[in-house]
């Protein structure tokens, strides 16, 4: 049987279905949870027969913005003592599942469905989807079986979507990601106020802890490395929560020249936790699982047990390394207008 029609199968037949995703979650990941619930409940329950859908993450806190997403939802309820099923949603490796990870794995079926390129393939049935988001990968999914897919589906793959590509600017757009907006417009759901609400809607702590990281950036490789660095103090002194951190990282990725960004945030453990953001062919996928992390081409992360001076040293090697592979060239301009000739003066005579 095909992975995928395993997967709707295990699904249809479990009556205990446990669905998780990966701690720290973003938007893309809390919605991919309540997406694939809601989903189930309106394509894939048997007739007389209500599943036991249970929604699972280790995080302590889930920011202002991400919590509309769960608003209402119910989270961390163990029902049952044994599922049936249990579905990691965006979710590269097994630890970083946190303490549903041994749930998961003592659950007698799994299915694992991301879209990170580094993902380690820890389940039963793995399903990694070359896609802009694990969202993007469950609409396919439901417009493969023809499911039923309502309005409110729509509202949150768009926003895992918009999210993990920082509003279509990064990561893995694709024609599919194109028409699924387009789909979402023909169906008149309010994609400007979704947008909004991500990008639009910023705190003032964010604002103040954005400053805080701006003043730390330095430049490495003839400023083609941009490096910040913020620690959990600064967050607390700003009144921000690590959802304020979000973002952050890609205002150095926005200089001109700059082909790698990298922001490190010092954990109360005196750990580090390191986003990577790059442009073009640059990427940082394989620089972050050097560290013992993963992501995409553009979009990665690592944490990291050490001094901030080893994490400098080891971290700006390899993307040296990377960058030594990318030479800088001569950007082609953007619009060719060799073809348009000069205006002629209109005294001028033939």
């Amino acid at each position: 049987m095909h992975p995928l029609e395993k997967c709707i199968s295990d699904i249809k037949n479990s009556k205990s279905i446990a669905i998780m995703c990966h701690t720290a979650p973003d938007a893309d990941a809390l919605a991919s949870m309540v997406a694939l619930k809601k989903l189930i409940r309106q394509n894939l329950s048997i007739e007389n027969e209500q599943k036991q859908i249970d929604l699972f993450v280790d995080t302590d806190e889930i920011g202002e913005l991400n919590s509309a997403i769960v608003n209402g939802v119910e989270l961390n309820n163990q029902h049952v003592d044994k599922y049936d099923l249990a579905i990691s949603l965006d979710c590269a490796s097994l630890p970083r599942l946190g303490k549903y990870a041994e749930l998961f794995k003592n659950t007698k079926n799994t299915i694992n469905i991301d879209h990170h390129m580094t993902n380690e393939k820890f389940a039963h049935n793995n399903l990694v989807f070359t896609t802009s988001s694990t969202c993007e990968a469950l609409y396919r999914i439901a417009k493969i079986y023809n499911f039923e897919i309502s309005d409110e589906v729509c509202k949150l793959v768009y926003s895992g979507i918009i999210t993990d590509t920082n509003n279509l600017t990064q990561g893995t757009i694709t024609v599919n990601t194109h028409k699924i907006i387009t789909e979402m417009v023909q169906r008149k759901i309010n994609l400007d106020a979704l947008s909004e609400h991500f990008f639009k809607n910023n705190t003032k702590s964010k604002a103040y802890l954005l400053k805080q990281a701006l003043d730390s950036l330095t430049f490495f490789a003839s400023d083609r490395i941009a490096f910040m660095k913020l620690t959990k103090q600064d967050i607390s002194e700003c009144n921000a929560t690590v959802e304020d951190t979000y973002g952050i990282v890609n205002h150095g990725i926005e200089i001109k020249g700059v082909d790698i960004s990298i922001l490190a945030i010092k954990q109360e453990d005196n750990s580090y936790q390191v986003s990577l953001r790059s442009k073009g062919d640059i990427s940082v996928s394989e620089i972050a699982v050097s560290m013992g992390g993963g992501g995409h081409d553009q979009v990665a992360a690592f944490h990291f047990d050490g001094l901030l001076a080893d994490l400098k040293e080891k971290l700006i090697h390899l993307c040296r390394e990377e960058l030594s592979r990318h030479p800088v060239e001569e950007k082609e301009a953007l619009f060719d207008n060799s073809d348009v000739s000069p205006n002629q003066d209109i005294n001028e005579e033939d």
